[in-house]
């Protein structure tokens, strides 16, 4: 072992401005069906042409699976990607195969890398989805579901996801300026978002008090479901 491997080893011990900060390999993972996508083969009914338009999904979003299973549910991959094709970040998360219903949530780096040596290089200021982001009508949502639904309902829209409420930030809003994106809070961030956020974009509050999952559910069903 050489010296610089030595301090990549200790790196983590090291103060915060010596540690060895490494980007997110894109080969830590490949597009794979899992629970989620499952879920989603469910929902359009095992229906040729959406199962086609699913995997069209996976491979971009780069949704993946991990080998850890909770109650026979296969963990789900949502990495974050920036414009560059750099992952920074994302989760994985455990959904109920048979109703979409989340189970559990790990760190997307909790899966990488198993002596946790290295810090790798994470940003919390990219949407999910924001890689494939175009200057078009544009759908701000929570959940990470909501968007890769949101893109089977309606594939003309761009939808980013960020998360959590209380992920959305200014840097994350700056990225829309001049974009025509309305945004689509729930109950619990709703008033921050509008009154963070309203003045500059659209905050839509028609799902606030019902599913905004199910309306594209239901959406779905009626318009591509046999």
């Amino acid at each position: 072992m050489d010296e610089k491997q030595l301090k990549q080893i200790l790196a983590t011990k090291a103060p915060a401005y010596l540690r060895s900060f490494i980007e997110i390999p894109r080969d830590s993972f490949a597009p794979h069906y899992s629970s989620f996508t499952d879920y989603l083969d469910k929902v359009v009914g095992y229906d040729a042409n959406m199962l086609a338009t699913i995997d069209q999904i996976i491979m971009r979003y780069r949704l993946g699976a991990v080998s850890k299973v909770m109650d026979g549910h296969y963990g789900t991959v949502l990495p974050r990607i920036n414009r560059k094709g750099m992952i920074v970040g994302g989760n994985v998360i455990y959904y109920n195969t048979d109703d979409g219903r989340l189970l559990y949530k790990d760190a997307f780096i909790d899966h990488l890398y198993p002596w946790y040596v290295f810090d790798y290089y994470v940003d919390p200021n990219v949407f999910f989805g924001e890689h494939l982001y175009r200057d078009r009508q544009t759908a701000i949502v929570q959940e990470e579901k909501t968007a890769l639904l949101g893109t089977l309902a309606y594939p003309d829209i761009d939808w980013l996801a960020v998360g959590a409420g209380n992920n959305l930030t200014d840097e994350m809003i700056k990225k829309l300026t001049g974009r025509q994106v309305i945004l689509f809070p729930d109950d619990f961030c709703c008033d921050f978002w509008r009154e963070h956020y309203g003045r500059k974009f659209k905050v839509d509050e028609s799902f606030v008090h019902r599913d905004i999952n199910q309306y594209l559910i239901d959406f779905i069903h009626s318009q591509h479901v046999p």
